[in-house]
């Protein structure tokens, strides 16, 4: 069978698996399924149910654009989920072995994050809600449509109104300017629908859980407008009606009970933030219900417990996974490794906590979940981005530990001890039957040292198609951040570009994640330096190791910090032929006061005191070596990124133009910093041309030595 090259519009064709629920009873799973419809410019979720005694899977919804947050009751009868297929987001609930789903909601401004009460009658949800103000619903009698028009004009009011803020922070990109509305805890009645509203204030809550007890514990913002993503942790008592905080030693993120009631597990971030501040590593701590710290899980764990690995194709995910064993002896989590997704386990007790690897091997495990000793999860390889397989836990109850890391240590293949396919149960593959119909490049990893003697690991795609003997013009990719990776997941873009015939070398520069705390720092206060030679020392090191590259025809692209990098690296070498610089720093010193993190990132990750610093940020802006740039550059931006904003590119342009050399500004208009990953499908196509269609139009000709 001849097998077709993957088209631009081909990561229409993927079926995305997001967060796994198992049942009480541990027979079923729930999932969402992400599709994506071109001929509608918009994604699909439709939650799935899948048998795991005989991986039969079937959709559990039909309705709406999106459903998601779903949880399972206690006796395992019903599903609750948050879905948009009438008045909004609202609350469902739907027979699990089939049926109608059932409106329990009528919020006008929505709802999230859905838990079941042990009493079965009983839901908690988030609602936002106006400051120390009443959450807001629709009047009964609405019918859908009329509700349908009420937001529509309530948007068209905010939209065309004048704002005012009083507070530092005020827009969030993809969300935009501050609604001053804030999520508030609600309990839900299953019967009768009514609700009690549980919390007020400008601090909204981030995340909160139900223990055993039906006691509640929920995370809530500080209040401090300079921290405005810190976290302290409380404690609703339904008997007083009144919040208590129950600790502020820590910045809280994820939240879950141990099965007994008598341990809360907390992924936080620890005295350590201060060191280290947004490079910080996640820690994993046991408090008591009272909020006395009992232990640090990850105090000898060397890595950050969390997914870090990119990819433009992933389904949204709403939660951290974070689950204890049913006998409380072991809490499991999500790490990163080397660009490998990874599930790790700590023993909760004992002298030996620290990490060890469940399920590993090259490829990137991003959602799990736990029920007895059956483990489910969904992962991605390289050419591949959703499959879902699960595994039964060793009776014997050993696993492979994370060893220490040096950042100037590199990867001893020997600890890759878990493969892909060791004990995994393959449940469901979504994506092999069209996939085999097409052809991929199977990324090839390597190692190389650069800056300091550090070892740096990159990848390396042939095109598809590739002949031995042949030279072939590469593209080289940089990852945004930069406290992110790239690693063992599938990158439509990447393939594409493959697809042209081009080469692809991409690597993880110092100041990404998995490879230690100590490397994922070393990029703070230093943008433009060691992290630069890392990214050309990688290039070079790939070209001398791989003899289909062509050295002297080479392009450079990059998004949000790889756009920083691609602006910088303009502006200090003429040796790419092109440059695409996406969503783009040119000025830190204008980001500090445009984008919608600038202050509290531009203090964390160029100079401390930045407002006494301007030189400094001066120094490390792309906009001061201007003068410099002669590589034909274009910049791609979306015209509503808060967190590069669009002047940004407009600066960088205007500089270069106005010296006569070659530049072009694509402005992308409904789209946000996410659009590559999760912008409407038509402008994700229309970007991706773009990119090249401009690197194509000026690939020079083999050099005549070469020939």
């Amino acid at each position: 069978m001849t097998k077709r090259r993957l088209g631009v519009s081909d990561f229409a064709n993927f079926n995305l698996i997001g967060d796994i629920q198992i049942s009480p009873d541990g027979t079923k799973a729930v999932f969402p399924l992400q599709t994506v419809s071109l001929h509608e410019d918009d994604y699909r979720v439709q939650l799935m149910q899948i048998q795991l005694t005989d991986q039969s899977v079937r959709p559990l919804t039909t309705s709406g654009k999106r459903n998601e947050g779903m949880r399972w009751s206690p006796d395992g009868r019903s599903v609750a989920f948050v879905s948009d297929r009438a008045y909004g987001k609202q609350v469902w609930v739907i027979p699990a072995d089939g049926g109608e789903a059932v409106r329990l909601t009528n919020f006008k401004h929505g709802v999230s994050h859905v838990r079941w009460s042990p009493k079965e009658h009983v839901l908690y949800a988030l609602v936002s809600a106006p400051a120390d103000d009443d959450v807001e619903t629709f009047e009964a009698e609405l019918t859908a449509a009329e509700a349908l028009d009420v937001i529509e004009k309530e948007r068209k009011d905010w939209s065309d109104g004048p704002k005012r803020y009083k507070r530092l922070y005020y827009k969030q990109d993809g969300s935009g300017l501050a609604h001053l509305r804030y999520p508030q805890l609600v309990r839900i009645d299953l019967a009768t629908g009514s609700f009690v509203q549980l919390t007020r204030g400008e601090e909204g809550v981030g995340t909160f859980i139900v223990a055993p007890d039906g006691s509640l514990y929920f995370t809530r913002g500080r209040d401090s407008e300079f921290e405005w993503w810190f976290s302290d942790l409380y404690r609703y008592d339904e008997a007083s009606g009144q919040s208590s905080l129950v600790s502020d030693a820590f910045i809280f993120h994820e939240l879950q009970c141990s099965p007994d009631g008598s341990t809360i597990a907390a992924l936080v971030h620890d005295a350590s933030y201060y060191t280290y501040e947004s490079a910080a590593h996640l820690e994993l701590y046991l408090l008591s219900p009272e909020g006395e710290t009992l232990r640090h899980l990850t105090e000898s764990f060397p890595d950050d417990l969390s997914n870090s690995n990119l990819s433009d194709l992933r389904a949204d995910m709403n939660d951290t996974p974070l689950e204890w064993s049913a006998d409380g002896k072991y809490l499991y989590a999500l790490s990163t490794r080397e660009g490998r997704g990874e599930v790790v386990r700590f023993q909760t007790s004992g002298s030996t906590p620290q990490g060890e690897v469940v399920v590993g091997g090259r490829r990137d495990v991003f959602s799990f979940a736990l029920r007895g000793d059956h483990l489910v999860y969904a992962y991605a390889t390289e050419t591949n981005p959703s499959r879902l397989a699960s595994r039964v836990l060793r009776s014997d109850g050993r696993y492979t530990s994370r060893a220490a890391r040096l950042p100037e240590a590199a990867m001893d293949e020997s600890v890759v001890s878990l493969s892909e396919s060791e004990s995994d149960h393959s449940l469901y593959a979504p994506n092999d039957e069209w996939l085999s119909s097409v052809e991929l490049s199977k990324p090839e990893p390597f190692w190389y040292r650069s800056a300091e003697d550090w070892w740096i690991q990159g990848w390396v795609m042939k095109p598809t198609g590739y002949e031995p003997g042949q030279r072939y013009p590469v593209i080289l990719e940089i990852h945004g951040g930069p406290q992110l990776n790239f690693g063992y997941a599938m990158f439509h873009e990447m393939q594409w570009f493959a697809a042209q015939g081009y080469a692809i070398v991409y690597t993880n520069p110092r100041g990404g994640k998995s490879y230690g705390q100590s490397f994922v720092n070393a990029v703070r206060h230093h943008y433009g330096e060691n992290d630069a030679a890392d990214v050309l020392n990688g290039l070079d090191a790939a070209i001398a190791r791989f003899d289909f590259l062509d050295g002297e025809r080479v392009a450079v692209t990059g998004g949000s910090y790889g756009g920083f990098m691609t602006n910088w690296l303009v502006g200090h070498t003429d040796r790419f032929f092109a440059a695409v610089s996406q969503r783009s720093i040119s000025n830190w010193v204008s980001f500090y006061g445009c984008s919608d993190i600038g202050p509290r990132f531009v203090e964390a990750q160029l100079t401390p005191n930045a407002t006494e610093n301007l030189d400094k940020l001066w120094e490390m802006s792309p906009l001061a070596y201007v003068s410099n740039v002669t590589t034909p550059l274009l910049l791609i931006h979306s015209e509503n990124d808060l967190r590069c904003p669009m002047e940004q590119a407009e600066q960088f342009y205007t500089w270069i133009r106005s010296q006569g050399k070659e530049t072009q500004l694509f402005r992308i208009p409904n789209a946000s910093h996410g659009l590559s990953r999760n912008g409407k499908p038509s402008l994700r196509i229309q970007r991706l041309e773009a990119i090249f269609g401009f690197i194509h139009e000026h690939l020079p000709p083999v050099a005549e030595h070469q020939l």
